[in-house]
């Protein structure tokens, strides 16, 4: 079962301390920005006037409930069957936002709208991990190429974040077929055991009749 955990220490280990970025002009912490430390920290950490201070101090486990927040979002609560892929949408989600959403869900052939919910789930779980996977990579190129002025720079340590997410995803990938064939109906399984049986039946009853046949003359 695919769960924000599993992605839990590659999210700490690449999101450190409080950093500021003149880009975006303002404070992060735990890869989490102001402002969204700014929306959400009232309902994720029942803070009901977030500060600067607030999130520049924010602790380890503050940080994790955003992490799951998104992820949550990401996944449509744990509906994305593939970890590999779910890490996908989640890095696309906790780095770019709906914008990176899009560029999956354009990928994968459905209305990109931004949001996770069932028809995105229904056709990521039928595509191939992997391929998913490397839409993260494209899109960390596509950025950099599109505003080298705002991008070129981190250009390299994302490629760098990219390779270890990878590495720690492969050990999920899987084939499609074995995807879809644990989605096949009780009652199926069951009719071809019944095919099975009647042909079976069938074989025998031509063996009974070229025997008789033979033995009669």
């Amino acid at each position: 079962m695919v769960s924000f955990v599993n992605i839990l220490p590659f999210v700490r280990k690449w999101e450190g301390g409080e950093v500021y970025f003149p880009t975006e002009g303002q404070w992060t912490n735990r890869g989490v920005q102001w402002t969204t430390y700014k929306a959400l920290a009232p309902k994720l950490l029942g803070i009901p006037n977030p500060t600067v201070e607030g999130l520049r101090s924010m602790t380890e486990a503050q940080g994790d409930k955003f992490i799951e927040y998104f992820w949550n979002k990401a996944t449509f609560n744990n509906s994305i069957t593939n970890q590999a892929t779910a890490n996908a949408f989640f890095e696309m989600l906790w780095g770019g936002g709906n914008y990176g959403i899009k560029w999956l869900q354009k990928k994968i052939g459905v209305y990109p709208d931004g949001n996770v919910g069932a028809k995105t789930v229904a056709a990521a779980n039928k595509f191939d991990p992997e391929t998913i996977l490397n839409e993260v990579l494209k899109r960390f190129n596509y950025l950099a190429t599109a505003n080298p002025a705002k991008y070129g720079g981190v250009i390299d340590g994302w490629r760098n974040r990219f390779n270890d997410l990878y590495a720690q995803s492969k050990m999920y990938f899987a084939s499609i077929e074995d995807n879809l064939l644990k989605e096949i109906p009780e009652s199926k399984k069951k009719s071809k055991w019944w095919l099975l049986l009647l042909a079976a039946g069938g074989g025998y009853l031509i063996y009974k009749k070229i025997n008789k046949s033979k033995n009669g003359k």
